[in-house]
């Protein structure tokens, strides 16, 4: 998953309300990726840099 990705699914993810990082589940992330067009995480590390993506906007707000 590139970091793109990431974004993309944080993106979606803060877009539909789910904000709080360590409330997203492991599909709430797969079907936000689905829904964004990116690559779903292939990994832990991967759900962690979509959570990272996730707070880094969810600070700007």
């Amino acid at each position: 998953m590139s970091a793109y990705d990431a974004y993309l699914t944080a993106q979606t993810l803060a877009a539909n309300g789910r904000t709080d990082s360590d409330a997203v589940t492991t599909a709430d992330i797969d079907t936000a990726a689905d829904l964004a067009g990116a690559q779903r995480p292939a990994d832990s590390d991967d759900r962690h840099t979509v959570r990272l993506a996730l707070d880094a906007i969810g600070d700007t707000q």
